[in-house]
């Protein structure tokens, strides 16, 4: 029979997050400064799963944002050129002030409508705009944002930072550019919020 502590060891072992299963190691790591701890929210519109998960995502986003050696960055992906028009939505909305008002409404609409005359770049784009003027924003003003230098960077930088991660689907939680963690990797979605949080720890811990 083991003692206390060799029992406290054993099961704190077993409990141990395991890299390559519940979590990946980034390699070569994101260089970011060590403090505050960045945690990516690499989510795509066009993801479903994506959109199941993004409850939970707010209710960690919420949590992260009372840490202050924690910065919560959500990170739209797009894995083609022809769907960038969804991270520029994004970005557009936030520079907009309407991110809050319009950010799940338009998510739910792109996953759950039928879309059948999405079958190039501009029909997409045309959709979005009419969408939009259809929740208040000008199909003029929506344009001239949408194609904007600061939307456009924004734009390009998302694109950097999930590549330099890897990432390779979505939803996925990258923690200061040297983990990621998914619902996928560790078998539920609430176990990739508690995951998420315990390699915050682990970072916090290190000297």
């Amino acid at each position: 029979t083991l003692s206390a502590p060799a029992l406290f060891a054993a099961n704190a072992a077993a409990a141990a997050p395991v890299a390559g299963k519940e979590y990946i190691i980034v390699r070569p790591p994101v260089e970011y400064p060590k403090r505050p701890i960045i945690v990516h929210d690499f989510f795509a519109y066009t993801c479903p799963h994506c959109l199941t998960f993004a409850p939970m995502m707010e209710k960690l986003a919420a949590e992260l944002k009372q840490m202050p050696d924690v910065k919560y960055v959500p990170s739209p992906v797009a894995w083609n050129s022809d769907l960038e028009i969804f991270t520029r939505t994004y970005f557009s909305l936030s520079a907009m002030g309407r991110l809050e008002a319009v950010h799940m409404p338009f998510w739910d609409w792109v996953i759950r409508e039928q879309h059948n005359n999405w079958s190039t770049v501009e029909a997409i784009e045309n959709d979005i705009a009419q969408w939009m003027s259809k929740h208040g924003i000008k199909v003029e003003d929506w344009q001239k944002m949408i194609k904007s230098f600061s939307v456009v960077s924004q734009t390009r930088q998302a694109t950097r930072t999930w590549k330099h991660y890897g990432v390779d689907s979505t939803p996925s939680i990258g923690i200061a550019g040297r983990y990621i963690t998914a619902p996928h990797l560790v078998g539920t979605r609430q176990g990739a919020v508690d995951m998420t949080l315990r390699l915050i720890e682990m970072i916090r811990k290190e000297k």
